[in-house]
């Protein structure tokens, strides 16, 4: 008799585990999902910058951010006849600034 040659079928299940690069999912923007114009971001973070924070954050959509930085700012100024404050009041300015900044890069 002869030997038949079979061809074992393997089946090999092969799996790619490769690291999915996954985009982080869009942020709302918050001024009724319309994005801002480059220049009101830029005039919100000149208002941010010069002449209280908050302001301009509230001008560029973001609400809830510039109501407590207006907070941080008056109770800053307030305190800081007794020194308290100072590190309040430079701390809303900086989050002023870095909302006008991310105002204008959601613009772009």
């Amino acid at each position: 008799m002869a030997k038949k040659k079979v061809k074992k079928r393997t089946t090999k299940k092969v799996v790619k585990k490769k690291a999915v690069a996954r985009k982080a999912p869009a942020k709302k923007v918050s001024s009724g999902g319309k994005r801002n114009s480059l220049a009101l971001a830029i005039v919100a973070l000149i208002l941010n910058i010069l002449i209280i924070p908050g302001l301009g954050s509230l001008i560029g959509g973001r609400t809830r951010a510039g109501v407590w930085q207006l907070v941080l700012a008056v109770v800053g100024f307030i305190l800081s006849f007794i020194l308290i404050g100072v590190p309040i009041l430079i701390a809303a300015w900086i989050w002023g600034i870095v909302t006008g900044i991310r105002l204008i890069q959601e613009a772009q």
